[in-house]
């Protein structure tokens, strides 16, 4: 028994070395934080689980000698941080499976499995339709019929993150124009054509309607939102910002060249008198979206939507994401809103481990 505090896990993949997390900044964050409300944070790995004797290899930061590592009870309420590539994705999940059903353990959050099931729930709600982009699952058919009825349609992957495998296809008067990110842009009179440049379209895909947005100095750009369960198990948006691809690029990632901007500022740019409304109708939207996705897909605490905002001024949904990153605050220096996004989730695993103990 850990005594003092109670404990709670954070999922992840180790690696051998001195750096044994690929997340380690955040996680050293999420420690410092978790003491702040009494909570002994270990990271640790479901391979490391020693099924006998209810224990796991468990790994904590130490200012000044870095990771440690010792074994701890296995926690009962977990942060689910796995990314497992898709060769090894059925290794983990199995033992996250098997550790939820041996040792009954919580998930603070859980998973998406991939951006349709985010679309199929969001456009079950009237209110929230008007947001999506159209959307359908990739086949030649559905290809065709979304290249006819638009000029700009956007190909991604049903799993994935970070913008990778993202397709852009432009429909001109002699043909198509395809943007593989980061890749040469393929130019094809035919439709054929657009499928081999692709590399073929299945249902690993989804085709989604181009969209009229805003570009930032030639960038292209969206915001992301951070909206979590707080302290009070409520859902709010912790912070948010504009993220700017890099130049030439058809996604705005960060990790591809990518800047990081404050959102006001931006908006006031582009709609000086309706700067505030947009801004106001994204934060109501992102709550109401995580609200959405926690009755239909939940356990889930920790959201990140991504936005666009096109030349009308009108917001657009453009995708939702179960485990996402923060560096785009570190990237606009704005440590505070860095600081309140780790320090909520340990505020509702707080709050979690409260209410367990009134229910007993």
């Amino acid at each position: 028994m850990v005594k003092g505090r109670d404990l709670v896990g954070v999922l992840s993949i180790r690696r051998p070395g001195p750096r044994p997390f690929a997340e380690g900044r955040f996680f050293r964050e999420l420690m410092w934080a978790g003491r702040q409300v009494g909570i002994r944070l270990i990271i640790f790995s479901p391979l490391d689980i020693d099924w006998e004797r209810g224990r796991v290899l468990g790994f904590v930061y130490v200012p000044s000698r870095g990771w440690r590592s010792r074994y701890y009870p296995v926690p009962r309420l977990i942060y689910d941080r796995l990314f497992p590539s898709s060769g090894t994705w059925g290794l983990y999940y199995n033992q996250v499976i098997r550790m939820r059903r041996v040792f009954r353990v919580r998930m603070l959050n859980r998973g998406l499995r991939g951006k349709w099931q985010m679309y199929r729930i969001v456009r079950r709600y009237e209110d929230l339709r008007p947001y999506l982009p159209e959307t359908r699952l990739g086949s030649y058919r559905n290809l065709s019929v979304m290249l006819a009825k638009y000029s700009t349609v956007f190909v991604k992957p049903v799993f994935g993150s970070g913008g990778k495998g993202i397709c852009r296809i432009q429909r001109g008067r002699d043909g198509y124009l395809v943007d593989r990110s980061g890749r040469p842009r393929i130019r094809t009179h035919s439709l054929l054509g657009v499928i081999y440049a692709l590399g073929g379209i299945n249902r690993r895909y989804l085709i989604q309607q181009g969209l009229k947005l805003n570009y930032l100095n030639g960038r292209t750009f969206d915001v992301r939102s951070i909206v979590q369960r707080n302290g009070q198990g409520e859902w709010q948006v912790s912070g948010k910002a504009i993220r700017a691809g890099r130049r030439g690029r058809i996604t705005s990632n960060l990790h591809t060249g990518g800047r990081a901007y404050n959102v006001s500022s931006v908006l006031q740019q582009y709609f000086p008198d309706r700067a505030e409304e947009i801004e106001k109708e994204m934060e109501a939207l992102a709550v109401r979206v995580a609200e959405v996705m926690s009755q239909r897909a939940g356990p889930l605490c920790d959201l990140g939507l991504d936005m666009g905002v096109d030349v009308n001024g009108k917001v657009w949904l453009i995708e939702v994401n179960s485990k996402p990153g923060r560096t785009v605050f570190l990237r606009m220096g704005d440590r505070e809103g860095r600081r309140r996004v780790v320090q909520t989730l340990m505020e509702y695993a707080r709050y979690q481990i409260d209410q367990q103990r009134q229910r007993r």
